[in-house]
């Protein structure tokens, strides 16, 4: 057998002599520090210094002429199994894989992840030993140090100081390793296997140890006292990478505190104008598990909402108490009125939109469109002539249930006797709203989280549909619920808040919230309050704009 490498001026002789112009002396370098910092306290059962093997194994792969990464790897192959981190553990996380790639590299951390899971039982020795074609570079790599990590562990007879158990099943996996080695083209490496396997077979221990000294396991660990932390190898590294981040991460925070604050936030000046100085966000009700379809109820100074989980239409009164208004409520989500101020209601559970009598009785008033069931009416409006309008996704049933073959948008005739079909090719229509002189409507399509507007024809069909905007922004959310003002701008639930957009679909700014909205309504004596439904609460703001009025 060939000896190899035992320190680090060994293997950077071995390096040297390569005259390889290729070879990363640099990375190297830096891995075997990485490795001082997390195997100083192994120790192998002969008393060898564990440093030592990784030196070996590198050495291994180094008269192999790999690649610097694979050398690199090989210095630190165990760092995951075995490495001290400084907590005493040893699992693959997260945050020590970035750490460990700050200093060696994406590459070279990829085999030290994989390094763990490619045991001699995995599927992947077997692939090797009989297709190693089909093998990927990353698992013939990582195979290969594991190949010269046996060898290493050969070299010095490291196996006569385990226990008989261990010592068997090591050598077994020796054996597997030379078969691998041949099968992968490494015929040198297999041959000195084979040597080494029967050298420890026909050795004796140097000495007579007691049984009880015996290793059980692979390392012997000295006393905490004398084991460097992972932390004071990245101290310097992670200093500076502080410092670079402190900029962003305050503008970070600052933007977390605005979103969390009730603030209205733009850097518009058309958007701050809309709120008065100071102006917050107020929490007027919580507690609930889903809020939809706000509408402002003027001769009651009242809010109606759906509670959707709960099967509940619920009043906000003028005092913010909360009290039962419809129960059941077949699961309603978007309300609105009609022109008698009657309530609308697009019931979810029971596929249709109703309305509520004034003397409570329920009408329906459409539940189905040539001859099929309805798929989940979610939003509604009504225009001044009577026509409701209202929007039929399929995300309240299951695909099984779904029997209209599009999630289209409908028309009722004022007279109530006529449904038709006006909006077909979005693909997951939602909120929807007039503008202020009711010639255009827009409508949120949440799927490709843009809004869509069409002209309204005179017969109130619609044409001639047009991009509007779209929110196209990493902030989770889609645009849901829409209202108008009486100056044409438009303001959709969306992601972050309530989006506020100009009548030319212009981004003026968002009102954050703290939860997820879902929709909003104008309000109060003036119509120049916005309430805003979010997932458990409802919210309120004022605005120096007046709403569109339902009713």
């Amino acid at each position: 057998m060939r000896s190899y490498a035992q320190t680090y001026p060994q293997l950077f002789n071995q390096l040297h002599d390569l005259d390889d112009p290729s070879i990363d002396l640099e990375l190297i370098r830096d891995a075997y520090e990485l490795g001082m910092s997390l195997f100083s306290s192994r120790f192998q059962p002969s008393g060898k210094v564990y440093m030592a093997h990784l030196v070996g194994t590198a050495s291994i792969l180094a008269s192999l002429r790999s690649a610097s990464p694979l050398i690199a790897a090989g210095l630190l192959h165990n760092a995951y199994r075995a490495g001290d981190f400084g907590d005493g553990r040893q699992r693959l996380t997260p945050g020590r894989r970035e750490r460990t790639r700050q200093i060696v590299g994406a590459k070279v951390e990829a085999y030290l992840a994989r390094f763990p899971a490619l045991d001699w039982h995995s599927p992947e020795v077997k692939l090797a030993r009989f297709d190693p074609l089909r093998l990927n570079a990353l698992d013939r790599d990582v195979l290969l140090i594991r190949v010269a990590d046996h060898l290493e562990h050969l070299c010095d007879l490291r196996i006569l100081g385990c226990q008989d158990h261990v010592r068997e099943r090591d050598l077994g996996h020796c054996r597997l390793a030379a078969r691998v080695a041949e099968s992968l083209g490494f015929g040198c490496l297999a041959a000195e296997l084979r040597e080494g396997i029967q050298a420890t077979e026909i050795a004796e221990p140097p000495v007579d140890v007691p049984r009880a000294w015996l290793a059980p396991r692979a390392f012997v660990i000295p006393p905490a006292s004398q084991r460097k932390r992972f932390a004071v190898a990245f101290r310097d590294a992670l200093t500076q990478q502080l410092r670079r981040l402190r900029r962003p991460v305050a503008a970070l925070r600052q933007r977390l505190r605005s979103l969390h604050d009730g603030r209205p936030r733009g850097d518009r000046k058309l958007f701050e104008s809309l709120f008065g100085d100071g102006e917050r966000l107020e929490k007027v009700a919580g507690g609930f598990q889903f809020t939809e379809g706000p509408v402002w109820i003027p001769e009651e100074g009242s809010l109606l909402f759906s509670d959707i989980p709960v099967n509940r239409i619920l009043r906000l009164t003028s005092n913010h108490v909360v009290e039962n208004y419809r129960e059941p409520s077949g699961h309603s989500n978007g309300l609105t009125r009609d022109r008698q101020g009657r309530l609308i209601s697009c019931e979810h559970a029971n596929r249709r939109v109703s309305r509520t009598e004034r003397d409570g009785s329920i009408t329906i008033l459409a539940d189905g469109f040539r001859g099929k069931r309805l798929n989940s009416p979610n939003d509604v409006v009504v225009k001044s002539d009577g026509a409701i309008y209202f929007t039929d996704p399929a995300c309240g049933i299951s695909a099984d249930q779904q029997e209209q073959p599009i999630e289209g948008v409908y028309r009722l005739s004022p007279d109530g006797k006529d449904l038709s079909l006006v909006v077909s090719d979005l693909e997951r229509p939602n909120g929807l709203a007039f503008s202020t002189n009711e010639d255009v409507m827009y409508i949120a399509d949440s799927a490709q989280r843009r809004i869509v507007v069409f002209k309204v024809n005179r017969d109130g069909s619609l044409c001639e549909p047009s991009l509007f905007h779209v929110m196209d922004v990493q902030t989770p959310g889609v645009p849901d619920g829409l209202k108008v003002d009486a100056e044409g701008r438009v303001f959709c639930a969306g992601p972050g808040g309530v989006w506020v957009l100009d009548g030319r679909g212009q981004y003026l700014g968002t009102i954050p919230t703290p939860e997820k909205p879902s929709n909003c309504a104008w309000g109060d004596e003036d119509w120049q309050t916005l309430y805003i439904t979010a997932v458990s609460s409802v919210y309120r703001i004022r605005v120096r704009t007046q709403g569109m009025k339902t009713a």
